[in-house]
């Protein structure tokens, strides 16, 4: 009996010179092991454990069951080291008998939902990785998981909140730093993704991507000429992303430099040759940068290769209707309804390419036609009401918009189309009553708080409660160009001139130079006697819409 006790007492010390401290100190406690063999059993399967041996680690935890079946600790290791040898079920099994036991331990929790994510079932996962990282945030082994697990489900807010937790613990992991401006980014939020990115570029200049999400950060800020360049750089070192080089491609289209977008263009459908967005892009590319042989001869594949599917040909339409061709696009689409007779889509597709040919009063008998066609489909509505609007017949599209909502009452943007509707009819208590509606079925939602607070602001009501309904969407939205823009409009009707020029000068950067953003920068600096400043917002706004008579008005009015 003596020499057991000095052996368990050996053992212990070696076990403890490697092993963490926390979990042998609770093993020692006599309520958790009142069996000195169970103890003896545990120690040496951590010892076995640590010597990478962890199939006789195991066996001697099951003894160490055997003898006291209540210790949860010991279930634990089972859990754990079933996990590092890739046996899921049996991981998950030994943490549900751990929580059975002790309900509110972090790492069973942390095992569980580790095992439930192995086993293919992530979403069911997450509740107990969240359980964990609530019961111990200091853990950062217990974040990772959930970073990775909500990556998988496409929660990036947790995402973000996991990696912005990890940072706070090891400020000098520039991995984390990475990953958290990718989250940022991915949730438009991009001043916070660029503050996290300085960081991981400090840490680790050299990772693989970072020029990539750089450029990605400076596209949101609106700096278009950085952001290409920094794209460009990328694919020097990865000439096979294409998902970078079509991003690349958009932003030079954006750019008006159409030569090089096509050039691009032609890399990414040679890389991809049986994508057909990268051949429609190609061919609109091919339009714009004046080379219209090429452009047809591609135009013509793709409409074979449409032959059957309406929504594909409608895309082929659409490439003729904006580079100039739409009569061409109205032809293409009756030649598909004269083949198909009998096809209820035939309408909507006629519908849609006259309406993109600009022919819009000749395609409402046809998207009136589609509403019939297509009793339980929600575009032909959309559709014929935005038809409606076009013509200035805004009578006509509130009921159509009255009539979509109450069709599908679970599209709230229906609601918020027939406010903007009834704004147009000159009915503000009605926008307003419509937008309520909304609110009371997600009140916080911050797309709907915005709308709202912006309504009321622009109409000069209820200032107060407007710009506390911004205040909200901007928390839960802070780099949202549009939500920022209403909160500085919001600002100028209270008169508070400053604040107001300073969340619209961000505005202009979030939006990228939004129009309507110029316009509203202009007039607070006009107001604020800062006339040469105005000029420029209001030329900006003219330059993104030249239609707009009320800013020709302003700038002409400037003295």
């Amino acid at each position: 009996m003596i020499m057991r006790v000095v052996a368990n007492t050996l053992l212990l010390a070696a076990a403890t010179s490697t092993l963490p401290g926390t979990g042998l100190a609770a093993a020692l406690s006599p309520p958790a092991y009142p069996s000195e063999e169970a103890l003896g059993h545990y120690l040496q399967g951590r010892l076995l454990e640590e010597r990478g041996d962890s199939e006789q680690a195991l066996n001697e935890f099951y003894r160490a069951l055997l003898l006291d079946f209540h210790a949860s600790e010991v279930a634990r290791r089972v859990s754990e080291v079933s996990a590092r040898m890739g046996e899921a079920q049996r991981s998950l099994e030994f943490a549900d008998r751990a929580l059975a036991l002790d309900p509110d331990d972090s790492r069973s929790l942390w095992l569980k939902g580790a095992a439930l994510f192995n086993l293919g079932r992530a979403q069911e996962s997450l509740e107990f990785l969240r359980a964990a990282v609530d019961h111990d945030s200091s853990q950062v082994e217990y974040l990772r998981t959930l970073a990775r697990v909500g990556e998988h489900v496409d929660r990036v807010d947790l995402v973000a909140r996991a990696y912005e937790r990890i940072v706070d613990l090891e400020d000098d992991d520039g991995e984390a730093w990475f990953q958290l401006a990718a989250a940022r980014a991915r949730l438009g939020e991009v001043a916070a993704a660029g503050r996290a990115l300085a960081q991981a570029v400090e840490l680790n200049p050299l990772r693989p991507g970072v020029f990539f999400l750089q450029g990605w950060v400076e596209e949101g800020l609106g700096h278009p000429r950085q952001a290409i360049d920094l794209y460009r750089r990328h694919l020097e070192i990865h000439a096979t992303d294409q998902v970078t080089r079509r991003r690349l491609v958009g932003l030079l289209a954006r750019q008006g430099r159409y030569a090089e977008a096509y050039r691009e263009a032609r890399v990414v459908s040679q890389a991809r040759p049986e994508d057909p967005e990268a051949r429609e892009l190609e061919a609109d590319l091919a339009f714009r940068a004046g080379q219209p042989t090429e452009g047809k001869a591609l135009v013509e594949k793709l409409e074979r290769q449409a032959a059957e599917d309406p929504e594909r040909l409608e895309r082929v339409i659409g490439i003729l209707s904006r580079n100039g061709r739409g009569r061409t696009a109205v032809a293409v689409a009756d030649v598909w309804s004269d083949r198909h007779p009998s096809d209820a889509r035939s309408p909507l597709l006629a519908a849609r390419a006259r309406a993109m040919a600009g022919e819009t009063e000749a395609a409402i008998p046809f998207a009136l036609k589609a509403v019939d066609t297509l009793p339980d489909s929600l575009a032909p509505r959309v559709l014929l009401a935005r038809l409606y609007q076009g013509r200035d017949r805004f009578g006509d599209a509130e009921q159509v918009w009255k009539d979509a909502a109450g069709k599908f009452p679970d599209r709230l943007e229906l609601i918020l189309d027939l406010a903007l509707c009834r704004e147009k009819l000159g009915d503000i208590d009605g926008a307003e009553q419509s937008v309520r509606e909304a609110l009371r079925r997600e009140p916080e939602n911050p797309t709907v708080l915005n709308f709202l607070g912006y309504l009321l602001a622009d109409h000069n009501r209820r200032l107060d409660e407007a710009l506390g309904m911004i205040r909200r969407a901007v928390e839960k939205d802070p780099d949202n160009g549009a939500f920022v823009d209403s909160m500085g409009w919001v600002y100028y009707r209270l008169g508070r001139l400053q604040d107001a020029r300073k969340e619209l000068e961000r505005a202009v950067n979030l939006t990228g130079g939004d129009a309507v953003v110029h316009e509203h920068l202009g007039d607070v600096y006009k107001d604020l006697r800062l006339l040469d400043l105005a000029r420029d917002q209001y030329r900006k706004s003219l330059a993104r819409d030249a239609a707009n008579n009320r800013v020709r008005t302003k700038l002409s009015g400037i003295r």
